[in-house]
């Protein structure tokens, strides 16, 4: 099946989870939620929605490996990854700051990518080589006031305080408004679509940046993900060239002292 098909499907994959995680959002006080760690939440809502999507899956294609952040799975060399809300406390305080990520991976390449923010009422998808789709429509990464720079940054347990304080604050001090939207889905997605010059996060997970790495490279921003495909495993550095230019030998620092 050609990259383009496989990113219809997917499309229309994330936007019919996206009804059903619309359906709880709504109802989210009576949900059943539990703490898997250190500011890290999963509600009844994740599980229904991770299902809804393995199904369509299943159903669109057949046989096709599928690894989710909450019911698990394999990586193969061809494999769907799958989170079902990404986000999940703003989803639960009722932020619309949240979103649902559908991304296809081959031999380790992310291709194919697939966000829907429900609350939002948007939809953006992206094959490698074939360029940026919003709400249906084909689409070019815009950015009418350039000298307005801004740069979203991730933050998880794994990743230290400290260092997270002093990357904004050698951002901030060289003029970077920087914003936490504590949603990697959220925080790639604003930056394909122009909203923000690019992300970071250290110790993600691949599900929380599979669809949204295609949708940044096919954006025209530079991307680097390093580390390995387990659980906060991956660093990713995602944005224009002035960005990353700024962050690159702060990045080689912190790995250095990580190690």
């Amino acid at each position: 099946m050609r990259q383009e098909d496989r990113l219809r499907h997917a499309i229309a994959i994330v936007e019919a989870a996206g009804a059903v995680a619309r359906h709880f959002f709504l109802q989210r006080t009576q949900l059943a939620m539990h703490a898997k760690g250190p500011r890290d939440f999963v509600s009844e809502a994740d599980l229904a929605v991770e299902r809804v999507i393995r199904e369509r899956l299943g159903l669109a294609f057949p046989g096709e490996a599928v690894m989710g952040e909450e019911l698990g799975g394999e990586l193969a060399s061809c494999c769907w990854l799958v989170d079902p809300i990404d986000g999940t406390a703003n989803f639960l305080r009722g932020s619309p700051l949240w979103g649902i990520s559908l991304g296809l991976v081959v031999e380790g390449e992310p291709v194919v990518g697939a966000i829907h923010y429900p609350i939002l009422g948007m939809s953006i998808g992206a094959a490698l080589g074939h360029g940026l789709v919003c709400n249906g429509q084909p689409m070019r990464r815009d950015v009418p006031f350039p000298e307005v720079r801004a740069v979203a940054m991730g933050e998880n347990a794994h990743w230290d305080a400290s260092e997270i304080a002093r990357l904004g604050q050698t951002l901030r001090q060289q003029d970077w408004s920087v914003a936490s939207y504590r949603c990697a889905t959220i925080g790639l997605g604003f930056a394909a679509l122009g909203y923000v010059d690019g992300y970071l996060e250290r110790h993600t997970s691949l599900w929380d940046i599979a669809a949204g790495i295609v949708l940044c490279r096919e954006a025209g921003l530079e991307t680097r993900v390093d580390g390995v495909a387990r659980p906060a495993g991956i660093d990713v550095m995602v944005g224009t060239r002035a960005l990353v230019d700024v962050v690159k030998p702060l990045w080689r620092a912190s790995a250095r002292h990580d190690r």
